[in-house]
């Protein structure tokens, strides 16, 4: 079976990019309301090591225990500001490839989104489990995640370098996983 996740990160990427460049700002997060543009956005950012998970059928290690591959590929949004603080309207995409050990026809996976302050400290972390459902005869399918973390700010503050990381929620196994496959 050609495989999208054998052929490598780089391929990945841009597959990922065909299913999600149209009509996305990617980094470029900016506040709705032009009378907001002195009052930035905060940074969001794909954890790199937690960008993708590999899903292999328990005990399994090799490409026929392979469950399942997913990638967060990208994200969208904006910002709205208000006395209570600011929240953040992000939009996620993932994208997901079918593997030969996978049961039925829908992955799961658990993601998070966590905010920290400019220092770096982290204030909150969210766990969201989502599914991707494969179309019969099709190996790779995709979902977009809408998103809304709120951060409280008092009125007037810049949420510009405060910080929202978003990534999959890895057992050590799978972070070591994906950690080796840098190396090569």
């Amino acid at each position: 079976m050609a495989s999208l996740f054998g052929m490598g990160r780089p391929a990945l990427l841009a597959a990922g990019a065909v299913l999600v460049l149209s009509g996305c700002s990617g980094m470029g997060l900016g506040p709705k309301d032009p009378a907001e543009a002195a009052l930035a956005c905060p940074k969001v950012n794909i954890v790199r090591d937690l960008q993708e998970v590999t899903v292999f059928r328990p005990g399994g290690k090799d490409l026929t225990d392979l469950e399942s591959r997913a990638a967060l590929t990208d994200f969208s949004g904006s910002c709205d500001y208000t006395s209570a603080g600011v929240t953040v309207n992000v939009n996620v995409y993932l994208v997901a490839e079918r593997g030969p050990a996978l049961q039925g026809t829908t992955a799961k996976y658990q993601y998070f989104v966590a905010i920290a302050k400019p220092d770096d400290t982290l204030v909150s972390k969210a766990y969201f489990d989502t599914d991707v459902t494969f179309v019969p005869g099709q190996p790779r399918a995709g979902t977009k995640e809408e998103l809304a973390p709120k951060i409280p700010l008092p009125k007037d503050a810049n949420a510009k370098d405060w910080k929202i990381y978003l990534g999959f929620q890895l057992t050590p196994e799978q972070l070591n996983f994906n950690r080796t496959q840098v190396k090569k």
